[in-house]
């Protein structure tokens, strides 16, 4: 296994707003539990249905764009291994979501939502 690469000032300000981004996300994942209780447990129910169908339809699209108009950079037969990402980069995201529920629950989704 290759070993990961130290981390780089441009990797700490992507795990900052990768944190953040995961903070809002958890706020927002214990609202919609919150919704979930009440009466409108149908719209929790579409909108994953309708980000799913839009993110379809990006990937289909992007797919046949492609196909029609190639961009002819063909990648060269001899690839340098890259080294992995710092693990603090990719464990930004669920620390995020982590802090964001538990804030939530300690009330800090009045204060930012």
């Amino acid at each position: 296994m290759s070993s990961r690469r130290k981390m780089q000032a441009g990797d700490w300000f992507n795990g900052a707003a990768i944190l953040a981004v995961g903070v809002f996300l958890g706020l927002a994942a214990d609202s919609m539990a919150d919704l979930a209780g009440t009466a409108s447990w149908p719209l929790i129910t579409i909108i994953p249905v309708l980000f799913g169908g839009a993110f379809l339809c990006v990937v289909l699209l992007d797919s046949l764009i492609d196909r029609v108009f190639p961009s002819g950079v063909k990648p060269s037969s001899k690839t340098l291994a890259k080294k992995r990402k710092p693990f603090a980069l990719l464990m930004s995201l669920p620390a995020g979501i982590a802090i964001g529920v538990i804030g939530a629950q300690l009330g800090l989704s009045d204060l930012l939502l």
